[in-house]
């Protein structure tokens, strides 16, 4: 449920550590949580920005010279932003990806949780829905049309939302208020600026107890329920109207019901995420660092920000010691009339946030782009090594492994193999069919259960050496085949009994 990719761990930081060093109540003279709760009430505004990316080498012995050229171009990247927020459900972004091997113009909006982009290199635009794919465990008993608007409800709490963790934070070590003289979309302000550093250890201490402090806020945390569950009433009303009687959605009228059914999962949810935060990941070690300048106006609110994340790589095998993440922004305009450009998303695709979305999107991508060769060859995006141990067993209807049959030969699960090679699987009952759709290829594969007939992209192909069976409620296959029509390598270690996939 938790991710463990240190990109995720930062962006969930960075957000929260925007919230965090606000806690305070007065320090010479500045509001700070005042500054931080008024941003929140801001329904409309312009702003320009840039994010930066820098990969500071280390040892790169081990590399190849294609994984050296890599990490070269991807040194110093820059995503340059114009945005327009119209309100809390409508903004879009006018900007660019810069990197050593030119730039990728795009312009993004985004409604609610679904982004729509254009992007040069795509042959079409490109719709995400950002909760389609979210494995988010309290939102599984939810009719569908209550997840789909859930985002979007979240967003219109965001005020109440940030209340209660400005309620339960602490207030940090080297903070440092000055007044200065600054411009803002090229105009002289007065400002107060609220600066304060901290290293990885500082922060998650601090995360750790903003957690821990929101979960004993029983009182508050329903309060923000509350709020969540007005805003979906609306939603629940209509969908009763439309004629809906299923019982899942009659039990959501009754609020205090519903509440109570829902306290107990979200508070394990952020339990959860409390015990994530590890002291020993190199977002939180010692020698990470955070630095933040937050510049703040005289009706308490913020008009522009710097920070800067320093993080090591102790166990990075590209070649990478460090990575440097900045980001500057100004504001102006703010509550004032403000018009979020669309994007046209005729003929789109749609996304989830699944393992197939990169694949898909390269498969959209002219060949030659400047996007399509920063995603192969630079990110190396497909890049993929699988190692599956083979117990003998075939594992089980949880965890599938490997296996070798009576034949000798060895076979392995078909859904989990594709999947994590980024492929889709579909399965036909009544044929007993498996379909796997691979967007990185093109091809389709067709496997029938019990037989050991397959077609590739409707063509017959030769026989395979053993039949597509059913076992732990998974199908599995002679695995040198499913990982060959998916265009990838497998090797089986006959010491540790362990098949290694790789994809390029």
């Amino acid at each position: 449920m938790y991710s463990k990719k240190w990109t995720w761990l930062i962006s969930a930081a960075l957000v929260i550590m925007m919230l965090t060093l606000t806690g305070c109540q007065s320090i010479q003279g500045l509001e700070l949580a005042k500054a931080v709760q008024n941003g929140a009430n801001v329904k409309s505004s312009e702003s320009k920005g840039t994010l930066q990316l820098e990969l500071v080498p280390g040892d790169t012995s081990k590399l190849s010279a294609g994984e050296k050229a890599a990490l070269a171009a991807l040194q110093d990247v820059k995503v340059e932003l114009a945005v327009k927020t119209q309100d809390s459900q409508r903004l879009s972004a006018e900007g660019k990806i810069i990197y050593s091997k030119g730039s990728i113009p795009f312009n993004v909006a985004m409604e609610g949780t679904k982004i729509n982009l254009s992007i040069e290199g795509a042959k079409q635009p490109i719709v995400i829905d950002l909760l389609g794919g979210a494995d988010i465990s309290f939102l599984s008993f939810l009719p569908k049309a209550i997840q789909e608007q859930f985002g979007n409800k979240l967003l219109e709490i965001k005020s109440g939302l940030i209340e209660l963790i400005l309620a339960n934070t602490t207030d940090p070590a080297n903070l440092a208020i000055t007044s200065v003289t600054d411009k803002v979309n090229n105009e002289s302000l007065s400002l107060q600026k609220a600066h304060v550093e901290l290293s990885g250890t500082e922060l998650a201490s601090l995360l750790q107890k903003l957690l821990a402090n929101v979960l004993a806020d029983e009182a508050g945390l329903k309060k923000v329920l509350s709020q969540l569950y007005d805003a979906l009433a609306p939603v629940i009303q209509e969908q009763i109207a439309a004629g809906d009687k299923s019982i899942a959605l009659s039990l959501l009228t009754n609020k205090d019901l519903t509440l109570g059914f829902v306290y107990s999962p979200i508070h394990d949810y952020l339990a959860g995420l409390a015990d994530s935060i590890d002291p020993t990941k190199d977002m939180f070690s010692a020698k990470a660092s955070l630095q933040a300048d937050l510049f703040i106006d005289s009706d308490k609110q913020i008009r522009k920000q710097n920070i800067a994340i320093n993080m090591p790589l102790t166990k990075s095998n590209n070649g990478a010691s460090a990575i440097k993440i900045s980001y500057v922004s100004e504001s102006w305009n703010l509550n004032k009339p403000v018009t979020a450009s669309k994007v046209d998303t005729s003929g789109a695709l749609q996304l989830k946030p699944d393992a197939t979305a990169i694949f898909r999107v390269l498969a959209t991508l002219d060949k030659q782009s400047t996007l399509y060769k920063m995603l192969k060859n630079d990110l190396q995006v497909t890049k993929k090594d699988i190692n599956m141990a083979s117990d003998g067993t075939g594992g089980s209807e949880s965890e599938p492994l490997p296996f070798i049959d009576t034949n000798g030969k060895l076979l392995a699960p078909v859904r989990f193999v594709s999947e994590q090679l980024g492929a889709e699987v579909g399965w036909n009952g009544d044929l007993k069919q498996v379909t796997i759709k691979d967007y990185l290829t093109g091809n389709t594969i067709l496997l029938t259960l019990d037989s050991k007939l397959a077609t590739v992209n409707g063509a017959a192909v030769p026989e395979l050496i053993s039949a597509a069976t059913l076992y732990h409620n998974s199908t599995y296959v002679p695995i040198r085949f499913i990982v060959e029509q998916l265009g990838c390598d497998v090797s089986f270690n006959d010491d540790t009994r362990v098949a290694t996939i790789h994809r390029d």
